[in-house]
């Protein structure tokens, strides 16, 4: 069965529609429905079950399409290598950042690429790090910044240490605790803003990953938010003497065997910098 009949039957089992199928693969429908039954002829099974609902494939559907996509998957990122060796790359990283990356170093990497990259095309996804791995094992990423005590370790995707942050605690200006060195009975009582993913530390009382809102909230509040030392800025300030104070290793995700385009090194570069200047 060539790749073509199989990018065919992917598709149809994504969009249960052959009208929808048809559209998203560029073909007519009609020409989409003999490619199917082509290939059900040649292996001599029934792939879908059409019915007033949709289209679903069937067991033995199933059980190819469970070969079928992750063998597309490498077909993708074969055209996508032999593209890149041969300079053919396509001028534009699909990039993901972790809550805390983004907050640190997304700004400055785009500012420079508008600065100085103009003709690069950047496309960008926040989330969490699981949504980032699966988007990367998608092949929907060319690479996600993510924060190493958060990530799995995994045979398909490869991890380089770019750099450390350091967590800790802050508060508004004129806050209680502002700039103290206090023990962790002194911060009980306090709202605490933490990341979704949790502190090894402290239980957040608030989960927030829009590092936007919870510095508003923490500005507008008694409220610690455990988050980078290096975001304290002007309107902020450190508590000291807990133990949520630590080094935050981040590290940048791809996929083992997909080789990253000199664009997509060019970013790396960019955030690199921007995150040693920010730890200084």
């Amino acid at each position: 069965m060539d790749i073509r009949k199989l990018r065919h039957i992917v598709a149809l089992s994504q969009e249960r529609h052959f009208g929808l199928a048809a559209d998203r693969l560029g073909v007519t429908q009609s020409a989409l429905t003999r490619s199917i039954q082509a290939a059900e002829a040649e292996i001599g099974l029934r792939l879908f079950d059409r019915g007033r609902d949709g289209v679903y494939p069937t067991r033995a559907g199933e059980a190819l399409l469970a070969d079928a996509v992750p063998l597309l998957r490498q077909m993708a990122n074969l055209e996508r290598n032999m593209a890149l060796l041969s300079d053919r790359g396509s001028g534009e990283v699909c990039c993901g950042f972790g809550p805390l990356a983004a907050a640190l170093l997304l700004e400055t990497m785009l500012s420079h690429v508008a600065r100085d990259h103009g003709g690069l095309r950047v496309r960008t996804k926040l989330g969490d790090v699981g949504e980032l791995q699966a988007l990367l094992q998608e092949g929907e990423l060319d690479f996600a910044v993510l924060a190493h005590v958060l990530v799995e370790d995994r045979p398909d995707l490869s991890f380089r240490r770019i750099g450390r942050t350091r967590l800790g605690a802050l508060v508004r200006r004129g806050h209680p605790l502002a700039g103290r060195t206090v023990g962790e009975e002194d911060i009980a009582g306090y709202p605490i803003i933490g990341g979704t993913g949790g502190s090894p530390i402290y239980a957040p009382t608030i989960s927030c990953d829009n590092f936007e809102i919870a510095g508003l909230v923490t500005l507008a509040s008694d409220a610690v938010w455990i988050t980078a030392e290096a975001l304290a800025e002007d309107r902020y300030a450190l508590i000291h003497g807990l133990p949520v104070a630590q080094p935050l290793e981040l590290v940048v995700a791809s996929l083992a065997r997909r080789t990253l385009s000199v664009q997509a090194l060019l970013l790396i570069d960019l955030i690199v910098a921007a995150l040693r200047h920010r730890s200084a």
